[in-house]
């Protein structure tokens, strides 16, 4: 299935989750938010959270600074 994360195009199995997104990523999961359909995720739920084919993904990464 086919989906989008940050605007790029992916292939991925399905029954896919959050948290196997995030890790075939390799993307530490300190510091990320993910939201799905402009719906944010919580960490908790990644795990449980089945991503669906077309869904669109945006990852963001939080920033310190000044």
């Amino acid at each position: 299935m086919y989906i989008k994360v940050n605007n790029t195009a992916y292939e991925i199995p399905e029954q896919t989750t959050v948290q196997q997104l995030v890790e075939q990523l390799k993307m530490s999961t300190n510091g990320i938010a993910v939201a799905i359909n402009q719906h944010v995720v919580k960490n908790t739920n990644w795990p449980s959270t089945i991503i669906k084919n077309q869904d669109d993904i945006l990852i963001i990464k939080s920033t310190q600074g000044g």
